[in-house]
């Protein structure tokens, strides 16, 4: 059955954080989404939704809707819904370095093929797994807080902690200590450093925190210093992941990192995430599925792929947690630190932008 699309809108939404994200390289307590809405022929309305981050991608939010409305939409109208691989491969060529903007359309046709075959969208793509544990984050601050909020999500059933540092490394190492020492052993920490330090500074904080059980250390030095990044996966004794150096699948062909976290914002949506997945998976790279702040609309979807795909080892889909008034509901569940998605058909998100 053809799902033409006679409608393509977008609505911006700048939602307010409960706390504010504080990485390396900036601090917000504003997450700016374009929410997009496909209509097709048949009365079908699938969602999707866009997170930029003109760090990692160059994108704004002002830029992301104007390529969907002036770039996308004249491309995709009266094309079959169904039809995602052609249309992704429209999308790229229109928008060739805006993967968020092609990732906000992309989820919302994922959507629609879910509803047309009646199946949650993980069972589309391969449902691998019924749940999978998802890390919460700590943002940068002082260590009294980190210990005070990493208590918190370990009394809410939280199993994995990803610690944000890269600004002072000596604070880094006594705050992850502090924190470690606080939830005990059994809490899965990792580090996410977001470029933030030099080669020689990434080794040296892995060293002191040697007996603190770190499982991986997260895009620890700039993107595009790839000669750092060689050294740090050569010598590192804790596994590293490329996150801000890794956008899709070329960048994965690449990549000296044994890990690499594939976000919808950076692959261009499923699509591009699929195929991002298939290089890592042919070069023996594990995957995690990451998020920025985001509505619930694109962690459903992100949590979809996460469950669809054997490759995926860990995932981080704590992005909708902080946002206040989110335009959707449901999509997805957090019971227990772990992550599913129900029977609800397509993304299962049901959403009232207006």
């Amino acid at each position: 059955m053809t799902m033409r699309i006679v409608d393509i809108q977008t609505f911006r939404r700048d939602f307010k954080l409960a706390n504010p994200s504080v990485v390396a390289y900036e601090s917000l307590d504003i997450a700016p989404n374009v929410i997009v809405r496909v209509t097709t022929e048949d009365g079908r309305v699938g969602w999707g939704a866009a997170a930029p981050d003109r760090h990692v991608t160059g994108e704004t939010v002002e830029g992301v809707e104007r390529t969907i409305d002036e770039k996308l939409k004249p491309v995709l109208l009266g094309l079959d819904a169904s039809r995602i691989e052609m249309i992704w491969a429209r999308m790229v060529e229109a928008a060739p370095a805006e993967p968020t903007a092609v990732a906000g359309v992309d989820i919302a046709l994922y959507d629609l093929l879910g509803q047309a075959a009646n199946l949650p969208l993980c069972r589309l793509l391969g449902h691998a797994r019924d749940e999978i544990v998802t890390s919460v984050t700590l943002s940068i601050e002082e260590t009294g807080a980190s210990v005070e909020r990493a208590l918190d999500f370990k009394s809410r059933g939280f199993r994995a902690l990803k610690i944000k540092c890269g600004i002072d490394p000596d604070e880094d190492v006594a705050r992850v200590r502090a924190v470690r020492a606080a939830v005990g052993d059994e809490m899965r920490i990792s580090l996410d450093a977001n470029q933030g330090y030099e080669a020689r500074q990434t080794l040296r904080v892995i060293e002191a925190l040697c007996d603190c059980r770190i499982a991986f250390v997260e895009q620890p030095v700039a993107a595009g210093d790839i000669e750092a990044m060689r050294e740090v996966c050569a010598r590192s004794p804790v596994p590293v992941m490329a996150d801000e150096s890794v956008l899709g699948a070329s960048d994965v062909l690449t990549t000296p990192a044994p890990l690499v976290n594939l976000k919808l914002m950076k692959t261009g949506g499923i699509t591009g995430a699929l195929k991002a997945n298939s290089v890592a998976e042919a070069r023996g790279i594990g995957v995690m599925v990451g998020c920025m702040d985001e509505s619930r609309i694109s962690m459903a979807a992100a949590a979809h792929l996460a469950l669809a795909l054997h490759n995926v080892v860990y995932a981080d889909l704590d992005g909708h947690l902080d946002v206040i008034e989110d335009v959707a509901s449901g999509g997805l569940a957090i019971v227990d630190g772990m992550v599913r998605v129900g029977n609800a058909v397509g993304l299962g998100a049901i959403c009232t932008p207006a």
